[in-house]
């Protein structure tokens, strides 16, 4: 196969095939016009503004046929993340504990002893008086004359029997303090809180009719002292059989 470089007719030049030619480069004639290489590379510009308004065009019409077809809420349903809602319980703060239970005070009864029986003196024995011995009779020898006769002396007198012992007379005194225990509950528990120690004060209380109007702490914790003989000042007691009545009131603290 060769190849013959030919002259065309607007200066250019022409590939001929031709198999039976041989093998041989002809040099080209001389051109009759010479155009500039500049204008030759450089493209019309009604081409490139062409070319610009049918991109345009195209791009619009693959615009509204997506817009058609809905390739666009496609595309959006794409983006688009899907929204996953969840409803969360609601967390409730935990309830207020309990309050305390109100402290008793456990106030055990006095049993009173019975009243030891009256002394009573044992009596006095009295000896009995021996009666003098009589007088000796001296006879002499003289003239009888008259006896003289001497009366014996008197038998003495017994003691009175002693004075019977007075008789004992028993009363019976009743004591009543409603509510005292809560009366003690109430007034005690701020000391309770503040001192913060166990024990029982044992207190010896006067009740004239229905005050109390002596407090005397005996034993126990002496920090509990004043809280005792202002909470044992509020109670209210009556006592019967008696204008006035000591009683000892033990106040535990636990």
């Amino acid at each position: 196969m060769s190849a013959v470089l030919s002259p065309g007719i607007s200066g250019g030049l022409t590939l001929d095939d031709t198999r039976a030619a041989p093998r041989r480069l002809v040099a080209p004639a001389p051109l009759a016009t010479t155009v500039p290489l500049r204008s030759q590379l450089k493209p019309p510009a009604g081409a490139n503004r062409g070319t610009g308004i049918a991109l345009v065009v195209g791009l619009h019409i693959v615009l509204g046929w997506g817009l058609t077809t809905g390739l666009a809420s496609k595309a959006v349903d794409a983006i688009k993340k899907p929204i996953e809602m969840a409803l969360l319980p609601e967390v409730l703060p935990p309830p207020p504990p309990p309050p305390p239970p109100p402290k008793v005070v456990k106030i055990e009864p006095v049993q009173k002893a019975a009243p030891p029986p009256a002394y009573v003196p044992p009596p006095e024995v009295v000896p009995a008086v021996a009666p003098p011995p009589a007088p000796i009779q001296v006879v002499q020898a003289q003239p009888p004359k008259e006896t003289v006769v001497v009366a014996a002396a008197p038998a003495p007198v017994p003691a009175p029997p002693p004075p019977a012992a007075p008789a004992v007379i028993k009363r019976e005194i009743s004591l009543a303090c409603p509510g005292y225990e809560a009366v003690l509950a109430s007034a005690l528990e701020e000391a309770i809180d503040r001192v913060g120690l166990k024990g029982t004060v044992q207190t010896l209380i006067k009740i004239r009719g229905n005050q109390v109007v002596d407090v005397l702490p005996q034993s126990g914790p002496k920090e509990y002292y004043k809280y005792v003989q202002a909470a044992v000042k509020r109670m209210r007691c009556t006592a019967g059989g008696a204008d006035e009545v000591q009683v000892s009131l033990p106040v535990i603290f636990s």
